[in-house]
């Protein structure tokens, strides 16, 4: 795979998400977006499921395809978020999400943070949308309402995610109702803003708050890289700034 070139004279802006966390929204982020697409499309079938909560299969993408991108990060966006530039561990994948509601686990059907198994680090996350359609969706952001809920049936899911099902059918009315993604405001958590999706825009923002891919018409989805919801998706393991 080619190295990944971005765009010189992209626009870069911030949208607010909350009084204390905004995302940073860069437009027309690669050089060559639909090269990356056809080279997707070339290797539809090494996607594959992977250990994880995505709704659909997955390709492990090369650091050194992502060298630029990965520059980019550590020194455009350290300017614009309270961490380090330095000490910074990276991971990517370009995604398809192609689960329908009735197909989704339980912890799929709501918003979510990206983990961080060490406690002196934060999770980060970025996503660049490379499909046209922006029906397909994009980002949504919210604010907890039930967090320890969640964590509970998250801790009964490891060992038996029926029992974590059920129980949150109990807590929660939505449970109640035939799998959905999740996409607005309920009892679980507030939806605080969506980011719409746009071809060859990056989105990046921190794994701390919670967020789910806004699919308000499931019936889009497709396997089809060139016409399903196709994402590059890169999560960013950082040190936080302290004393500012």
């Amino acid at each position: 795979m080619n190295a990944i070139a971005i765009n010189p004279h992209s626009t870069i802006s911030r949208q607010t998400i909350s009084a204390n966390d905004d995302c940073i929204v860069v437009d027309d982020f690669l050089q060559n977006p639909q090269d990356l697409v056809n080279f997707a499309a070339q290797r539809a079938d090494e996607f594959s499921r992977e250990q994880s909560s995505y709704p659909g299969p997955l390709f492990r993408v090369s650091p050194v395809a992502m060298d630029e991108i990965y520059r980019f990060i550590r020194f455009k966006m350290s300017k614009r978020f309270p961490f380090m530039k330095g000490g910074m561990d990276f991971w990517s994948y370009l995604s398809i999400a192609t689960d329908k509601p009735n197909e989704l686990s339980y912890l799929q059907r709501i918003c979510h943070t990206d983990p961080e198994r060490d406690p002196d680090r934060t999770p980060y996350a970025a996503v660049i949308y490379l499909f046209e359609n922006e029906d397909l969706g994009g980002t949504a952001f919210y604010r907890w309402k039930a967090q320890e809920q969640v964590q509970y049936a998250e801790s009964l899911g490891r060992d038996d995610p029926e029992k974590a099902l059920n129980y949150l059918q109990e807590q929660f009315p939505s449970f109640q109702q035939p799998g959905q993604y999740m996409t607005d405001s309920n009892e679980i958590a507030e939806r605080l803003c969506t980011i719409p999706a746009r071809f060859n825009r990056l989105i990046l923002y921190s794994g701390e708050v919670p967020h789910s891919g806004s699919i308000t018409a499931p019936e889009l989805l497709s396997a089809d890289i060139h016409q399903g919801r196709l994402t590059l998706n890169i999560f960013i393991s950082v040190i936080p700034k302290t004393g500012e």
